[in-house]
């Protein structure tokens, strides 16, 4: 009888968490992780086929995909684990507020908040590889789709669009010949003789990024609870592991709003669906977000508590327990979003956007009408795939300037005007 395979190679890899990643949660609920039977988060193996799948396809083709991965008529070459999180984990939970883009206040039932394991959580898996000689080139196709997940062009679980998935890997290789007595035994007895391996260099797929540099002189994205310090409570900035965090869902939600602002202007509704995406709704499912927002780190933060009072609009005088304390955050920005480039057509209206921002015309978290938000942005660059870059400088009279020697920044929004027509 044949033999269904004659090589074999085993994966050992680690990744480690850039971003918060979530594994998703039973039924719809967002407050709780995919748990074994012991009630440990876990990653499932099908989850992370489907991204490492989905990145093959894209860089290799549906014929050579359907031959490593497998479809409905046959099994593929490959087998992924489940991943397992390893050491003490704790859960962390970030608030979050829908807000009814109609009237710009809160949803009615818009409040929520949504479980995630935080930056530095470590996932095992392994991914097996059975073939024969002919088909040795997938282990190349398999070590750049690791490569591209370690480089973070492929986020894991749910929540991407929202700067969660990201993880850097570290990857051992043992290579099986079953001619070979040796290799056979440690492949049946599972020996452990791999050795580390290095990542090739992979090109990033089409996507068009943008950076923004400045600096928060007062910003507030509240926690979920207030602290109590000192016989009073007290509204801080939303932090993980001590750091406070500018969410990407945050930041994402103003670009959101200020996109469709700039839409509806110039005639060209439903923008902000294309790029942001949009919950389920006229019998469908929904439509999945294509911009990926970052979240923002403000680690060289300096922290301020700040007393306010509310008034009685009737009375003019000072409600009753209506002193309160928050503590904004004063910290440098460096805000990082991409898209991809089949929506190349879109971006100006993120150029627009991420320029009002720089303009002052809107603020990020809450506080705005105190002040609160408002980023004194120093650079935009916006990056094409092929490496031409433009930028925008802002003075400290929030003053623009653009620097477009290569044309980027004039494409792009003249493609826009295209697209309009």
């Amino acid at each position: 009888m044949r033999a269904t395979f004659t090589m074999a190679a085993r994966y050992q890899v680690c990744a480690v968490c850039q971003s918060p990643i979530r594994t998703g949660g039973t039924g719809l609920t967002t407050e709780q992780l995919l748990t074994d039977t012991q009630g440990r988060p876990y990653f499932q193996g099908t989850s992370l086929a489907g991204a490492l799948r989905e990145y093959h396809r894209i860089a290799f083709g549906e014929a050579k995909t359907r031959r490593l991965f497998g479809d409905l008529n046959g099994a593929g070459h490959i087998v992924i684990s489940d991943g397992d999180f390893s050491g003490a984990l704790a859960w962390e939970t970030r608030p979050r507020l829908r807000i009814d883009g109609r009237t710009g206040t809160a949803d009615g039932h818009g409040k929520f908040d949504v479980a995630h394991l935080p930056v530095g959580t470590k996932l095992t898996f392994s991914v097996t590889w059975m073939g024969t000689e002919e088909d040795a080139e997938e282990l190349n196709q398999i070590e750049q789709a690791l490569a591209a997940l370690h480089c973070g062009y492929i986020r894991l679980g749910a929540q991407k669009a929202n700067g969660f998935g990201r993880v850097t890997l570290e990857v051992r290789k043992q290579c099986y010949r079953m001619a070979d007595k040796r290799d056979r035994t440690a492949w049946l007895e599972n020996q452990d003789a791999s050795v580390p391996l290095a990542l090739p260099k992979v090109k990033q797929p089409g996507r068009i990024t943008f950076e923004l540099q400045g600096h928060a002189d007062s910003i507030l994205v509240k926690a979920g609870a207030a602290e109590w310090r000192e016989g009073r409570n007290v509204t801080a900035h939303i932090q993980e592991q001590g750091v406070p965090v500018l969410p990407g869902s945050s930041v994402k939600g103003a670009l959101r709003n200020r996109v469709a602002q700039i839409a509806r202007l110039m005639g060209a509704d439903g923008v902000e669906a294309q790029l942001f995406g949009r919950s389920s709704g006229d019998g469908d499912n929904g439509v999945a977000g294509r911009v990926i927002v970052d979240d923002v780190r403000l680690s060289k933060e300096q922290k301020r508590e700040i007393s306010r009072i509310r008034i009685n609009r009737f009375t003019a005088g000072v409600m009753r327990q209506g002193l309160f304390t928050e503590e904004p955050v004063c910290s440098p920005v460096t805000c990082r979003l991409s898209a991809p480039e089949t929506l190349e057509h879109l971006c100006g209206y993120l150029v627009y956007a991420l320029r009002d921002l720089g303009l002052g015309l809107y603020n990020l978290g809450s506080g705005g009408a105190v002040g609160r938000g408002y980023l004194r942005v120093e650079t935009i660059r916006v990056t094409m795939p092929d490496g031409r870059s433009g930028v925008l400088r802002f003075d400290g009279q929030r003053r623009c300037t653009v620097e477009d020697a290569e044309g980027v920044l004039r494409d792009l929004c003249s493609r826009r005007e295209e697209g309009e027509r």
